[in-house]
């Protein structure tokens, strides 16, 4: 990570697999901003927003520097009964937050296991698996929830949170927060082949900041068809309450960092950042194994304060096509 004081005039770039600080907006076009309900790839010929070498280019003056968005991290399994309906509350908050509240979800836990014959899908992941056994002492039942991994004080002293009618709380008096630390704009553009995928995430400090910060990546997969037991269902007609069909939404498949700490890697160190200075972050990352299908990726971007172990900005984006 380097950082540059120039004349206003300079506009600087570097196209490389790790993280450069820039004092002035990036180039445009605009990245377009993107319908987190469409699943359909876009082709950047309508974007018109990639550089030289295929990363995608953010337009840093259009990117959100008004509100602190939320993170919300979910654990869930296959095989626990009373999930569907929790989470279907918790993406109902999300669609009347729209654009607030960005969600991963993880299958980890007592109930994630694969089990023949009715469990045969592994929604399980490498990272999923780290973040669960970090906060696992403090999880009392599924679904479980973090909220910005913050600690509530309001909130029982909690930082897990238990079904909907507990994250929703903290959830809710996160929403709206203005003055954000930090200005973050993600995009990713999938290769025809679609086998990896160029990420970039430019970040702006919008205060002084005087801690270290990591960023933590992540691929999620949406809408993955796979096998869910559901309470509300009828063994009439779902033996055993088993939708075999049921659209897992939000999967977390992978960490895209090539660090694999659970909470990203460094890219503000601990003498700070600048208000007004920006950090450049790019990768060429190979799509997973796990991954069904590359048309559902989202790419989600998360700024977690190394101090606090707080996330104070997170943004996601689809992908789009290459040309």
């Amino acid at each position: 990570m380097r950082k540059f004081s120039l004349p206003i005039l300079y506009l600087i770039l570097l196209f490389i697999s790790s993280c450069d600080i820039v004092d002035l907006p990036l180039e445009k076009p605009v990245i377009i901003p993107i319908d987190t309900n469409d699943t359909t790839p876009r082709n950047t010929d309508s974007l018109d927003g990639v550089d030289e070498n295929g990363y995608p280019l953010i337009d840093t003056n259009t990117i959100n520097n008004l509100t602190q968005k939320i993170y919300m991290e979910e654990f869930t399994g296959h095989s626990c009964t009373g999930c569907p309906t929790q989470t279907d509350l918790l993406l109902a908050m999300q669609a009347d937050h729209e654009g607030e509240i960005i969600v991963a979800t993880f299958h980890e836990g007592v109930f994630a296991k694969v089990e023949l014959p009715d469990y045969p899908t592994d929604m399980t992941s490498d990272y999923g698996g780290q973040l669960h056994s970090l906060v696992e002492s403090s999880i009392d039942a599924y679904p479980s929830a973090l909220v910005n991994r913050k600690t509530f004080t309001e909130f029982g002293n909690k930082q897990v949170f238990q079904a909907h009618n507990e994250w929703q709380g903290p959830a809710l008096s996160e929403v709206d927060k203005i003055n954000p630390a930090v200005a973050m704009g993600v995009g990713a553009i999938l290769n025809d082949a679609m086998t990896s995928v160029k990420i970039r995430v430019s970040t702006r400090a919008e205060i002084n900041l005087t801690d270290e910060y990591k960023l933590l990546v992540l691929c999620i997969e949406d809408s993955v068809i796979a096998e869910q037991k559901d309470g509300r269902k009828s063994e009439a007609e779902y033996p055993r309450k088993i939708v075999e069909e049921y659209t897992h939404r939000h999967t977390v498949r992978d960490q895209v960092n090539t660090s694999k700490n659970v909470y990203g890697e460094t890219i503000i160190d601990a003498a700070g950042l600048t208000a007004g200075e920006w950090v450049d972050w790019t990768i060429n990352y190979s799509i997973p194994d796990n991954i069904v299908d590359a048309k559902h990726i989202y790419i989600v971007a998360s700024l977690i304060n190394t101090s606090t172990v707080e996330v104070v900005q997170v943004e996601e984006t689809h992908v789009h096509l290459a040309k």
